[in-house]
This record gives structure tokens, C-alpha cells and sequence, in this order.
């Protein structure tokens, strides 16, 4: 018998911001363990929140056994790794009066908004050891806001949101970011006339959700997805390859291995390489099952058994510059889309709520609402363009992703 124990440590400061001023502050500090043992090709589980007896949380997973939870394959083991990327921040007993200040400039550079949603300080660890010499430990430190804003003469409850998450901070760099686009929010610009043209998300916000239904292993297997029967078939641009990324540099208050101690090399796995589909994403049963390689995508609540997510889905830089990729053209600047979706056969469409032109160093204006549609095909594509390395913002740096899609007035 082999026992695994899994601690996932979650510390946030949250400060609820309200009329553009801090009103309240939540702390937590919770540790969630999961104990899971491991015989005869079955396991059983059993989770705490906070402390717990040894034996008790033992006791509960070999009931758990008994219950005959199939699991054919060998756990994680004989490996060792850490990556701590927790760096200096701001103090929590700080983080009042800091962004008291920060909100306090925002009130007197955008005197025309009202703030409100959350601010905070978060910390995550995780630790995943057993007893065949696995050893997996992880944390990560980063600040972050994300605001909703409504200007003072508008009938809606709200118009848009600005935030950033990042392992830095800097008051003056986020000021000038949130004023970048603001005023161009309060610049309204024309609709182009109705056609195809670049659009640009924040490559996180991109429209992959096809991928994440579509090439999940068991959906793939069972002939249900777009692109059952497609491996090793190149369906999308030569420069569009999509996958899976845990790398600690690239990702945030997630750990670089999955639920079940799968540690990918240089962190990612790709499902989609230079436009031809690879492989599937799933967890180490389902692989199993259906005679996949693992993917390293296993998520698990604490009481529970790992199941297949897709953690992280990413797209590939290209290397390039944001205004590289527009290549002399304007673009369409996502900022709130809701309300879309694919069809089964791989059409998309969506109305967008807020979107801002932009010439891939300035943004320009608001444009009003319209309607966006394209084809996961064309859209990854012939209409693929790239993802930058990131973005022209001045404080985040999050990468973007330029698609070519249609635009219509509603």
C-alpha cells in the first residue's frame, strides 16, 4: 500500500472596494489535506480542512478503499522538485493603506467613475509527497485587483473593469495603465464598416473553449468531439500550436505539477503542434483507458479522486510585437464579450460589450457594441496571426493574441 498526502495552503488579504473606497477587509488562512492510499489497483481518499488526527484521516481513506474506486496505473514517484517564486510585497498589515492611496489617485485622475469589486494579496502553497519517493512543493506570492467601473452619468450598473495580477507592484505603472484605458474608454470612435479584421484579445480571455471540450481525451475518444479521428491531421495555422502550461514563469498561484504529481517536461504539453492536432488532454485513468499518454491534467478536490481538467490552456508566442502583428492596421481590442459560444460544428459568435481601437502602441476609442463571429478553423486558422510576448500596457504583462474575425453592427 502506498499513501500520498496532498497540503494545499491558501493566505489572501481581500479588501472589498465600494464607491471607489475600501469599506471592508477579509483574511483567511486555510489548509485543505487530501490523504490518499493506493492497493491493488484501487484508491481511497479522505480530506481535511484545517488540522486533523493522523489516524482518524487515515482510518477514513482505507473505508474509502474498501469502496472499490478502480485505479490501474502506478503513482507518481521517485521524484523530488521545488519552486518557491514568492517575492517581496507589500505587508498585509500594509495593504490598507497602499491601495487607499492608489484608489485615492484613481478618484482624482478619473473623477468621472465610480470603483468598486476586489483587491488583494494572495499566497497559495502546495505539497504533494508519498510514500514511493515523490516530493513535489510549490508557492507563489502575487498582488492584484480586478475593478469594475461605471461612470457617474451612465444608467448601467456597470461599464467595464480594469485589474492586473501580477509578482510586482508599482503604483505609478498601474495608475498609467488604468488611465491608458480609461480615457480611451471615455473617447468614443466609429464601428468600421461591417467585414474581417484583426481582433485582439488578452491571449487568457482568447476563444479556446472549443479545445477545451473538443480535444478532452474521453469526448475525443468516444467520437463526440470536432475532431475525433483528426490526430496527427494539420487543421490550423502552421504558427498555432495549443497546449497545456504550467510553467512557474509564465503562470500564477498555480503549481508547476497536477493533481497527481505529473510533472511535464519544460512544464507544458502540448495538444496542438504548428497547427497539427498531437494528443488529447487527461488525467492518468482515463489515458489508461483509452490508450492515451497522460498530459499531466489531473485536478482534484480535496476529498476527491483526480479527474481530467485541461489546467491552463495557452497559445504559443510568436515573438513578435503587438504592432508587428496588425501590420499597419487598426485593432479591435476585446474587453468584454458575453453571451457567446461554438456550435458542434465549430462556429463561433458572440456580441461584445466593450472594445477599444487600438494601432498596437496607443489605444484609440470606444467602439460601440457589436456583434463578432468566425470558425475555429479560420479563426486558428488563415486568420491566425500570433501572440505577443506582451502586451504595450504599461504595468501587466499579460500577452495578447491577434485574430482575424468578422464584425457586424447589431
Amino acid at each position: 500500500m502506498i499513501k500520498e498526502y496532498y497540503h494545499a495552503t491558501v493566505i489572501d488579504t481581500t479588501l472589498n472596494v465600494v464607491n471607489s473606497r475600501i469599506e471592508s477587509v477579509r483574511s483567511k488562512n486555510i489548509t485543505k489535506t487530501s490523504l490518499r492510499v493506493y492497493k491493488d489497483q484501487r484508491i481511497g481518499v479522505a480530506g481535511a480542512i484545517g488540522s486533523y488526527k493522523e489516524d482518524e484521516l487515515l482510518k477514513e481513506a482505507m473505508e474509502a478503499l474498501d469502496r472499490g474506486i478502480d485505479y490501474p496505473v502506478a503513482p507518481s514517484s521517485q521524484l523530488t522538485m521545488t519552486q518557491d517564486l514568492r517575492k517581496p510585497l507589500i505587508a498585509p498589515q500594509d495593504l490598507v493603506t497602499e491601495f487607499g492611496q492608489l484608489l485615492e489617485s484613481l478618484r482624482e485622475l478619473q473623477p468621472n467613475y465610480i470603483f468598486s469589486n476586489k483587491m488583494s494579496l494572495s499566497e497559495r502553497s502546495n505539497i504533494l509527497y508519498n510514500d514511493a519517493g515523490l516530493k513535489l512543493e510549490y508557492a507563489d506570492r502575487t498582488i492584484s485587483a480586478g475593478l469594475i467601473f461605471k461612470e457617474k452619468s451612465s444608467t448601467s450598473v456597470f461599464d467595464g473593469a480594469v485589474g492586473f495580477r501580477e509578482r510586482k507592484y508599482d503604483r505609478k505603472l498601474i495608475l498609467d495603465e488604468f488611465n491608458l484605458i480609461l480615457n480611451a474608454y471615455s473617447e468614443k470612435v466609429s464601428l468600421p464598416p461591417n467585414g474581417r479584421y484583426p481582433v485582439v484579445f488578452l491571449t487568457e480571455d482568447a476563444p479556446v473553449g472549443k479545445f477545451i471540450t473538443g480535444l478532452k481525451a474521453d469526448v475525443l475518444a468516444k467520437g463526440g468531439s470536432l475532431f475525433s479521428e483528426k490526430i496527427g491531421q494539420r487543421l490550423f495555422n502552421e504558427a498555432f500550436t495549443f497546449g497545456q502550461c504550467l510553467d512557474p514563469q509564465e503562470v500564477y498561484l498555480s503549481p508547476f505539477f497536477d493533481a497527481e504529481g505529473v510533472v511535464n517536461n519544460g512544464y507544458t504539453y502540448n495538444l496542438i503542434e504548428d497547427g497539427v492536432i498531437k494528443a488529447p488532454y487527461c488525467d492518468k485513468k482515463t489515458a489508461h483507458k483509452f490508450g492515451f499518454a497522460p498530459s499531466g491534467s489531473a485536478a482534484a478536490a480535496y476529498d476527491g479522486v483526480p479527474q481530467t481538467a485541461l489546467l491552463h490552456p495557452t497559445i504559443k508566442k510568436c515573438g513578435k510585437s503587438f504592432k508587428e502583428l496588425l501590420g499597419g492596421q487598426t485593432g479591435i481590442f476585446v474587453m468584454m464579450a458575453a453571451g457567446g459560444d461554438f456550435t458542434p460544428q465549430g462556429e463561433y459568435a458572440t456580441p461584445v460589450q466593450v472594445a477599444l481601437l487600438t494601432d498596437g502602441e496607443r489605444l484609440l476609442g470606444r467602439l460601440p457594441e457589436f456583434n463578432l463571429s468566425s470558425h475555429v478553423y479560420d479563426m486558428f486558422g488563415q486568420g491566425f496571426r500570433g501572440v505577443t510576448d506582451r502586451t504595450f500596457l504599461p504595468f501587466s504583462g499579460d500577452s495578447m493574441a491577434v485574430l482575424e474575425m468578422n464584425i457586424a453592427a447589431p
